[in-house]
């Protein structure tokens, strides 16, 4: 009779806890999923930086242009990292994650482009801004299913991260 109740005691604890498991099981993957395309990025693959969409998924970026479904985000991933954003390095960081559903979680993140270059060859500043990613369980893997990324204008950082105004009282 004991080891009944041993075991039934288990299992509630085991359940009281699985849901904060399954959140971190979920913040853990969609973390590697956001450093997958970190790491593709920085290697200047495409491919490998566009597997971490659904299938269509979709990519909207700073400069305001969307691509449409994995195999169009691939393409424009070329073009990009064949081009302007040749030999630049990728940061994330993650701000937040919250699940909605089973299967639909919202990650908030910055990012940093380094090694940017103007043209001429000259070296531009870093590049820092913020991004609205919506994450779809496809089988057992988070995948990106829409971001959005925006650099804010120097006004509404400054403005975000100053201190409030003194008041006279």
């Amino acid at each position: 009779m004991r080891n009944q109740w041993t075991t039934a005691a288990s299992l509630i604890l085991l359940g009281a806890a699985s849901p904060a498991l399954s959140r971190e099981g979920v913040e853990a993957a969609i973390r590697a999923r956001a450093q997958q395309y970190v790491a593709a990025w920085n290697r200047g693959d495409a491919e490998g930086a566009a597997a971490a969409y659904t299938e269509d998924g979709t990519h909207t970026y700073v400069l305001g242009y969307t691509h449409r479904g994995r195999t169009e985000i691939a393409n424009g991933l070329k073009e990009l990292l064949g081009g302007p954003m040749r030999g630049t390095q990728l940061a994330i960081e993650t701000v937040s994650i919250r699940q909605l559903t089973p299967e639909v979680a919202v990650e908030e993140e910055t990012f940093t482009v380094s090694g940017l270059r103007a043209h001429d060859g000259t070296a531009l500043p870093v590049a820092k801004g913020l991004c609205l990613a919506v994450y779809k369980k496809v089988g057992e893997k988070w995948l990106g299913a829409a971001v959005q990324c925006m650099i804010p204008p120097p006004a509404a950082t400054s403005a975000a991260t100053s201190e409030p105004p003194a008041r006279n009282e």
